[in-house]
């Protein structure tokens, strides 16, 4: 690919073409063979590099977010760019697991198994199983068919399509970059048909941007044909030259300098868009969630509403803290620590009020801050950490709480169900059959022994809930790439996130599986297995909506029908 002013990484990845370019030019021996995987290694590692700075930079944004935030700044403009950031970060995420799964499917073709490894939580292919593991890495004729197909001079569909869809990624990031208004002035870049027409489509973009925008363009540029390795050198099509005769372990580490590239070009254009935020930036090193409410005492039939927020801070810098109690809030009587606050107090409402000193561009600032607190007499709490109702079959966990007694001294005991004591002061709670409600009590002994009783709650009994089902990690509504569908060969179930649950045994019984515009069904063997039917059609869904019917059995024992999976593959 070409390029502006390179970086020496960017030098090093075309030296790294050039290498593979004249490897393939010679008598493939097991010795060139193993250089391939040599290179595909070094250019894995310029690419973990590569994910770190791109990491770096879109934690900077969270950064530059806090500092603006403290400053009472206008988010209107960081808002902006962020946005432009996740669109990046999605595309790119999209782009790899292309490139990764166009690998996989040539590798799976010599070796006859999948040869992904990894994928992130929206199910993106993130990594491959090592070249050296491939055991016929000689094998050039799946790779001259696979991305060319019978005539080098006319490169099938899949061959163009990874040109294509590679400058497809490069227009719209350059389009990310370029496409904004600033001092009432609207700027854009309409992405040229060839680079020889790049330099009157830059006459449309910010001159401050123009340099930029024109190196990540020229990064993700492809030439449409090169010469031939051969002695008569005449003008063939980009992919054949790359994949004609190209042993499995070349292709592969081709599509890998490939993949390099498309992070590169999201390294700059992350590091372009957070340098277009104008704001301070607040150093942090850790991340912790907090939760708070106006008052953390209620009476019976008072509400309240929880934030939950996420705190960021420097833990190598501590804080100086000014504060006052109850009579001391008012300034001229606060004590200053650099630790936390330890508070104590009789019955009732108590105040602190306070200061705490943050950095701001290396001056020390006193940010206000206040904090309620009520001190109350003991009572007798019944809190269930996995859930609010009891379930059928299922193990329910409760703890017993109460307010000035020791753990051991509290005990729970129930109508409506059996109950069997754990540790740590938690119980197991089974439903009786036919029942639908339980009626939990909580009581204590106090220092005399005596038997104190603090309260008892009523609990609502309900069946297991339904089950989601998975195909591999696709789930309904997901749109995978027909590489991802293909891969699979069974089917999982579990809750779905709004089900706070414990892991429950749930066995597939049967399923059936349909494939849009095609009459043969497969089936779902028991156990979650899919059937050759089954894989078959799956091969056929390419642009169709699939769908998935199962039952099951949980840890009730009663058969259930699973929420079905409904997607499209792509």
């Amino acid at each position: 690919m070409a390029g502006g002013k390179e970086t020496p990484r960017q030098k090093m990845i075309g030296m790294m073409y050039l290498v593979l370019t004249a490897l393939l030019a010679l008598n493939v021996s097991k010795e060139v063979i193993a250089a391939f995987v040599t290179i595909n290694n070094k250019i894995g590692s310029s690419s973990q590099i590569i994910q770190l700075k791109s990491q770096d930079t879109y934690h900077g944004f969270q950064q530059k977010k806090a500092g603006i935030m403290a400053s009472n700044g206008n988010l209107t403009a960081f808002n902006h760019w962020h946005e432009k950031a996740l669109l990046l970060q999605q595309k790119t995420a999209v782009m790899v697991d292309y490139i990764l799964g166009e690998c996989s499917e040539m590798i799976e073709l010599v070796e006859g198994k999948e040869w992904i490894k990894e994928r992130d939580e929206n199910g993106f292919i993130t990594e491959l199983n090592p070249l050296i593991d491939i055991q016929n890495m000689d094998n050039y004729d799946i790779p001259t068919h696979f991305f060319i197909g019978s005539n080098p001079q006319r490169p099938n569909e899949r061959g163009l399509n990874l040109r294509d869809n590679i400058h497809a990624f490069r227009d719209s990031i350059c389009t990310i970059m370029a496409n904004y208004t600033y001092d009432k002035k609207t700027y854009s870049f309409t992405p040229p048909k060839t680079i020889n027409e790049l330099e009157n489509a830059l006459n449309t973009v910010r001159k401050e941007d123009r340099k930029e925008v024109e190196q990540v363009y020229k990064l993700l540029s492809i030439p449409e044909t090169l010469k031939s390795n051969d002695a008569e050198r005449v003008d063939m099509p980009w992919s054949s030259v790359m994949f004609d005769h190209a042993p499995v372990v070349a292709a592969a580490s081709i599509l890998s300098a490939l993949k390099l590239d498309i992070e590169n070009g999201e390294a700059q254009v992350a590091d372009y868009l957070l340098r277009k935020i104008d704001g301070p930036i607040f150093k942090f090193n850790k991340i912790e969630p907090l939760a708070f409410a106006p008052s953390n005492y209620l009476n019976e039939g008072d509400s309240a509403n929880i934030k939950i927020m996420v705190a960021a801070y420097d833990s190598t810098n501590i804080q100086k803290i000014r504060y006052g109690i109850d009579q001391d809030t008012i300034e001229a009587n606060w004590k200053e620590t650099a630790g936390a606050i330890r508070i104590k107090g009789t019955t009732g409402q108590h105040k602190i009020k306070g200061a705490v000193g943050i950095l701001e561009r290396g001056i020390l600032k006193w940010r206000p801050w206040s904090y309620d607190y009520t001190v109350g007499q003991p009572m007798g709490v019944i809190s269930q950490p996995d859930m609010r109702v009891l379930y059928k079959g299922y193990d329910n966990i409760v703890s017993g709480v109460a307010s000035g007694y020791p753990t051991e001294s509290i005990s729970i005991s129930g109508s409506g169900c059996s109950i069997r004591k754990t540790t740590n002061g938690k119980y197991i709670v089974s439903p009786n059959s036919g029942n639908r409600q339980a009626t939990l009590s909580i009581s204590a002994r106090d220092k005399n022994g005596k038997s104190i009783q603090l309260g008892s709650f009523d609990y609502t009994i309900r069946p297991m809930p339904i089950a989601n089902a998975f195909l591999g990690s696709i789930k309904s509504g997901d749109s995978p790439s027909h590489s991802a569908v293909t891969s699979q060969r069974k089917i999982s179930l579990r809750f779905g996130p709004e089900v706070n649950l414990k892991p429950v045994t749930m066995t597939v019984i049967s399923g059936t599986v349909s494939v849009e515009g095609i009459n043969k069904k497969g089936k779902v063997n028991a156990g979650g297995m899919l059937n050759s039917d089954a894989l078959q059609i799956l091969r056929q869904s390419r642009g169709k909506t699939v769908t998935i019917m199962l039952k099951y059995k949980d840890s009730s024992q009663q058969t259930k029908r699973s929420q079905p999976i409904i997607f499209k593959s792509r």
